[in-house]
């Protein structure tokens, strides 16, 4: 039986902020609020998105932060997902390591965001055995329910969970599996082990290196 990878999406595998801060701009335009500088609002990215735009507009109600969650899906499952880029290595990363793992794709963003960002990267979701959002499940990430969710479908406890955010260390803890931080998001490498990385790598390019590593170990 095939071990079982966990992947983020955002970072890890593809690069999206222009997708998210496009999106998050038309969605703030309703209630006349600009968004914050980009820097300041792709170092939020990787946390729930709901808890993200409590933080860049705290004057919104419940309810319309909710509206503007939704905008923000719509415009990018309809528009912005075209601006999604593969990150360099990650498909062939992705046929190496299908021949011997099972892969499970995991992301704060909804099941159907998760959905266009492929299209948009021209990444075929098939490389994947699961796909889980963050409407499939009761918490995001930094909560470890995506990572059970996976455990359950898969029937098999997952061996790692790759990511570029502390969220993504975090729910790989919170699991009990090791966590594998990629530095092509917005996380340097000493926050990424501070919040529990047991490995970090440039990029996804280097994983299977890492991987042949630590078998050989075992």
């Amino acid at each position: 039986m095939k071990k079982l990878i966990c992947f983020d999406l955002d970072d890890t595998l593809i690069y999206s902020d222009k997708c998210h801060l496009t999106a998050y701009d038309y969605a703030l335009k309703e209630f006349k609020i600009k968004i914050k500088k980009p820097k300041f609002m792709v170092s939020l990215f990787g946390m729930p998105h709901r808890r993200l735009i409590e933080i860049i507009a705290p004057e919104l109600s419940k309810e319309q932060i909710e509206k503007t969650a939704k905008v923000h899906d719509y415009l990018l499952i309809k528009k912005t997902y075209k601006y999604a880029k593969q990150i360099p290595g990650a498909i062939k990363t992705l046929e190496i390591l299908k021949k011997y793992y099972n892969l499970a794709l995991l992301s704060n963003c909804s099941h159907s965001n998760i959905i266009a960002l492929l299209k948009g990267a021209k990444i075929n979701r098939r490389y994947f055995k699961l796909i889980i959002g963050n409407d499939d499940v009761k918490h995001g990430k930094p909560w470890p329910d995506e990572i059970f969710k996976a455990e359950h479908l898969d029937h098999s406890k997952p061996n790692f969970m790759v990511g570029d955010s502390i969220y993504d260390m975090i729910a790989g803890k919170r699991a009990g599996i090791k966590a594998i931080g990629v530095l092509t998001g917005h996380t340097s490498s000493m926050l990424l082990k501070k919040q529990g990385a047991d490995y970090v790598i440039k990029s996804v390019s280097e994983l299977p290196k890492l991987l042949k590593k630590i078998n050989s170990k075992d």
